[in-house]
């Protein structure tokens, strides 16, 4: 087999592109570019440099440089983005991800294969181009001048945000939200806040009610102890001066803790976190931003409404963070206005002798161990998401994050031919994996040397955790502690404490194993094809159970189906689960529970088949399916319920087991579940070519949260 240059990715991928001089040679630029490289392979900047762009006339005029608007269908498709990453007050720290991330979701806009916004509609502004006042201008030029009644209107922002002490009393806590634009905090330009915000988007409304706002900042320093090698959170300390940039007193403000008033119909509002939580980023990209490209460029069997969308980013992000989008607004409008890419996100096969080779703009998930589906080039729409649409199941052996050589794991004997496409099935090995950091004696709270040794013995000898815990000394995604008593604390990466130890290194092990594992199950995602759509076709509902202890006092509010739940503490709670009535055929189904502290429970808990037909309900109430609310309070808690072809039985008890006990199990399984048996077992995907069956039934899921309160509030965000 090949090897891969992963040390100069440029050249592999430019020598394939001057072999094969087609429209690929387009999106292969695109991705060096985002490199720092340029389609001749030179560098286009130095290393660690800001880009040297061009001086700007003084009025700006060439900063957005549109051509006559663009009608479609008879509406126009208008859209600013903008990313700010490089800030001119030193006081400001820098941001990776923000420029990256608004190329992104331009290209997601106007590209061939997007939702296509016309390039002489859309406004891109980047870094030292995205000024508050070249903001301010392009908002004015861009959208409202012209915007007309029915038109589509997009304003995405990615970059720090903060708060500013409240100049007219119109916010409940106190502060204004504020936006970080390239200079803010210098001489006298301030932060945009949410009133001057909302009075923008008041004018351009009065044009159009058509409004969708996406932002990927937020205003809450919520404490984590990631640094520059992990996550990154998109917050500066409020202001020390009490009314930002544009803020006047006479103005009417949104009057709660949202980032958009609730006053203006038809506007949807997506933002990265809720007040109060923080938005972050890794990898030089935001962990919501990918979430968001990921599921808006992805494929259904229909248009995707912005309510549906926003179901399946909360788990995306849930797979990878403790941040908390907020979707607020007209939610049942289509996303973008048009509610489908023309093609997916995705990589293309780029040679299949001598190996096979595939490539493409850098997605999360890809790397080795990565599984992936080959499917014709010519295929489009949800075709693309049916395994028994594939060629081919592959998983990546070597990766450069643009390109990978990978092998099959089982196929159908079609040809698998430069410019077929590559979906990705289930992620690397590497996401399963957890970063844990044993905060060293030298700090306060440090463990001694001993039960150093300890833990890093009993991690070792673990069958699961050797594989799936890594120890770090920076940040990681977990801490363990020692605590005044000398228990042993293990935080999250929110830094709050989800377990308390004895000292005892084979039960901390055990649940290092366990925080894992969710970890893994919550990067699952359905393959639902024509037939089902994740968090839609499964309606999943928590219920109060029949018999409750006389501690259960409080009232049982019951939240709609797949919308998080407020349990009362001390209620006992069962699982409902409805198939929707749309549904082509019946389903077997069965899930797990996933608890902030690392448990998980399995159901059906005895591994019965539960079989619903079209229309059908069943509520899981079995010896081991019925949960009681206990503390910790307000810590989100996540159920995954699947659905399979009944010819595709899957133990779902068992993923929450060990390899050891998957493979002693005597129950009957299908395809999919010796699939996700290869999943949760790092190092099994690519190793060799797959002896069994290729995965050929379509599959859905659904996720939804739930939270313990001792007394029941609102279930919105």
């Amino acid at each position: 087999m090949a090897s891969l240059a992963v040390a100069d990715p440029a050249a592999s991928i430019l020598e394939v592109r001057n072999r094969r001089p087609t429209a690929r040679a387009v999106l292969l630029c695109l991705m060096l570019a985002a490199m720092g490289i340029g389609c001749d392979g030179k560098p286009t900047q130095a290393a660690g440099e800001p880009e040297q762009k061009p001086e700007r006339d003084a009025d700006g005029a060439d900063v957005c440089p549109l051509g006559p608007p663009v009608e479609i269908d008879g509406k126009r498709r208008l859209a600013l983005v903008v990313g700010v990453g490089e800030y001119r007050s030193r006081k400001v720290k820098d941001l990776a991800g923000p420029p990256r991330d608004a190329e992104r979701v331009y290209r997601l806009l106007t590209d061939e294969t997007g939702f296509g916004y016309p390039a002489e509609n859309v406004c891109l502004l980047l870094d030292e181009d995205a000024t508050t006042e070249q903001f301010n201008e392009a908002f004015e030029r861009v959208l409202v001048e012209r915007a007309r009644a029915g038109d589509i209107a997009v304003i995405y922002f990615a970059g720090h945000g903060s708060q500013t002490r409240d100049a007219d009393g119109d916010e409940p806590d106190g502060w204004d939200e504020t936006l970080l634009f390239h200079d803010a905090r210098t001489d006298s330009v301030r932060d945009l806040t949410d009133d001057a915000l909302n009075e923008q988007l008041t004018r351009l409304h009065a044009r159009t009610d058509n409004i969708t706002v996406i932002l990927d900042s937020c205003n809450s320093g919520t404490a984590t102890r990631a640094g520059d090698d992990g996550y990154v959170a998109r917050f500066q300390p409020a202001q020390d001066n009490g009314v930002g940039n544009g803020a006047r007193s006479d103005l009417g403000g949104d009057g709660d803790a949202s980032w958009t008033g609730r006053s203006l119909p038809g506007l949807v509002t997506l933002s990265a976190a809720a007040d109060g939580s923080v938005a972050l980023e890794t990898e030089g990209r935001g962990v919501f931003t990918d979430a968001l490209l990921d599921v808006l460029g992805g494929v259904t069997a229909q248009r995707v409404s912005y309510a549906q969308a926003a179901r399946q980013i909360r788990q995306r992000v849930a797979a990878r963070s403790y941040q908390i989008p907020y979707f607020q607004g007209d939610l049942g409008r289509l996303a973008f206005g048009v509610g489908a890419p023309r093609l997916p996100v995705g990589w293309e096969v780029i040679e299949s002798e001598p190996s096979l080779r595939i490539g493409g703009a850098p997605l999360p998930g890809i790397g080795p161990g990565a599984e992936l589906r080959i499917y014709d080039g010519t295929l489009s729409g949800a075709a693309l998401r049916d395994p028994a649409q594939a060629k081919a199941t592959i998983a990546v052996v070597q990766s450069s994050g643009i390109e990978a050589v990978a092998r099959v794991l089982a196929g159908t004997g079609r040809s698998i031919v430069p410019g077929d496409r590559a979906q990705l099935v289930r992620p690397a090995d590497d996401v399963l994996r957890i970063r844990l950091r044993l905060r060293p004696a030298t700090e306060p709270g440090g463990l001694d040397a001993a039960l150093a040794a300890a833990l890093q013995g009993a991690v070792g000898d673990h069958p699961e955790a050797r594989l799936l815990v890594q120890e770090v000394q920076g940040a990681g995604d977990f801490e363990l502690s020692l605590d005044p008593s000398g228990k042993v604390l293990l935080r999250g990466p929110e830094n709050q404490v989800r377990n308390v130890f004895e000292r005892q290194p084979s039960m901390i092990a055990e649940a290092l194993w366990r925080h894992a594992r969710q970890k893994g199950l919550l990067h699952l995602r359905g393959e639902g094809g024509g037939d089902f759509i994740d968090n839609e076709t499964l309606r999943v509902e928590i219920v109060p159970a029949a018999r409750q202890d006389p501690c259960a006092v409080a009232t049982w509010r019951q939240s709609p189906p797949n919308e998080e739940q407020v349990i009362p503490l001390c209620h006992n709670w069962n699982v409902r689960v409805e198939l929707s009535s749309q549904a082509p055929r019946a389903l077997l189904v069965g899930g797990v529970v996933l608890s902030n502290d690392g448990s998980m429970l399995g159901f059906p808990s005895d591994g019965r088949v539960v079989r619903l037909r079209p229309g059908e309900t069943t509520t899981f109430t079995g010896r081991g399916e019925t949960f009681k609310g206990t503390p910790p309070l307000d810590v989100q808690d996540r159920i995954l319920v699947f659905g399979t072809h009944e010819d595709d039985p899957v133990a779902w008890h068992q993923l929450t087991a060990t390899a050891a006990e998957r493979r002693a199990y005597r129950g009957s399984v299908g395809a999919l579940h010796r699939a996700l048996d290869r999943y949760l077992s790092p190092g099994a995907r690519g190793a060799a070519v797959a002896t069994d069956a290729r995965e050929a039934r379509t599959w859905t899921l659904t996720m939804i949260t739930m939270r313990v309160q001792a007394e029941p509030r609102s279930t919105a965000p």
